[in-house]
């Protein structure tokens, strides 16, 4: 069989394509055009859409079907049962058919389209198997979930497939908003550095130029011609230093005020902060308890099937002996 994967539908085509999976109509030929026809289209959008809304288009009940585009697909294909795919595919065909039996046995679609829908349902597990959480982009997401609604419009059995790409999206979003977590810390620290280094320049100031700026403050508004008669100026120069020395305080007050608004600014950021890494941290345990709880069904099944493999030896054993 050729290559059948397809990228993104026109409205028109894709409406096409729906009504034919329900009716099992959709040939060989007919996916190879529509290929052909999309050939340029694009995977995924690229909104800057929030990535809170991601399981919100996991969800979304969608009118067109889209059969994304895998890779690697192409060369010797072999046949499992009633299905010929891809070598490499055998694997992930194999795990599913092993645990879940034949997802596709209530379907009613054609061998052909079938096969398609396996396809593309394959390689989407066989994708969540080969990358890691640091590796999924939303637009990898996206396209896992047109492969599975396909199966699931194919009235393929394959709910557990949809309920884990929502876990993965859970845990793509965390991490996302770690990261973010980790932006917004390190703003914090770049601000309260720039602020010390301020606060030094500030003191370096203050303290190498006091001569001048209290000569400076003694001529500030005055004739320049002031302390040429001491004895006629000295009420007037002690009514100016005690104007002066006010002057002196409001500044400090002033700065002693905007250096707590800087403080309580800061303080209230790092709160926030500190806050939304506990939710995430939260939410980092619940995913991990849920992992937890699937690796313990995992062994269950290892067990079970070690023990029927044992059974069904024992009792091929036995049946030689008898014979």
């Amino acid at each position: 069989m050729g290559n059948l994967s397809i990228n993104v539908f026109q409205p028109r085509i894709t409406m096409d394509l729906d009504l034919k999976l329900q009716t099992g109509s959709l040939q060989t030929n007919e996916l190879k055009n529509l290929q052909q026809k999309n050939s340029e289209a694009g995977t995924c959008s690229n909104d800057d859409t929030s990535i809170s809304d991601l399981l919100m288009k996991i969800d979304a009940d969608q009118t067109v079907l889209r059969f994304p585009h895998f890779s690697g697909l192409d060369g010797k294909h072999v046949t499992i049962g009633k299905y010929c795919l891809p070598l490499s595919l055998h694997p992930t065909l194999k795990l599913i058919i092993k645990v879940y039996g034949d997802v596709a046995a209530t379907s009613k679609m054609n061998p052909r389209v079938t096969e398609s829908i396996y396809r593309v349902l394959c390689a989407s597990i066989k994708e969540m198997h080969d990358l890691r959480l640091e590796q999924i982009t939303e637009c990898r997401i996206l396209k896992w979930r047109d492969a599975i609604k396909i199966a699931l419009r194919g009235n393929f059995k394959v709910n557990f497939s949809m309920e884990h790409l929502k876990k993965i999206a859970c845990a793509y979003i965390g991490l996302m908003e770690h990261q973010k977590l980790e932006e917004v810390a390190l703003r914090i620290s770049k601000l309260e550095a720039e602020l010390s280094a301020s606060k030094k320049e500030h003191s370096k100031i203050c303290e190498q130029s006091k001569v001048y700026m209290d000569t400076a403050k003694e001529f500030i508004g005055k004739a320049v011609s002031l302390g040429m008669f001491k004895a006629e100026n000295r009420c007037l120069e002690e009514r100016n230093r005690r104007r002066h020395r006010m002057m002196h305080l409001d500044y400090l007050e002033q700065s002693i005020n905007e250096y707590k608004r800087e403080n309580t600014q800061i303080m209230t950021a790092i709160q926030v902060t500190t806050q939304r890494y506990l939710d995430i941290e939260t939410e980092n345990i619940v995913l991990r308890a849920e992992l937890s709880e699937l690796s313990a069904r995992l062994q269950s099944l290892n067990e079970i099937e070690s023990i029927s493999l044992m059974k069904e030896s024992n009792d091929g054993t036995g049946g030689g002996i008898q014979s």
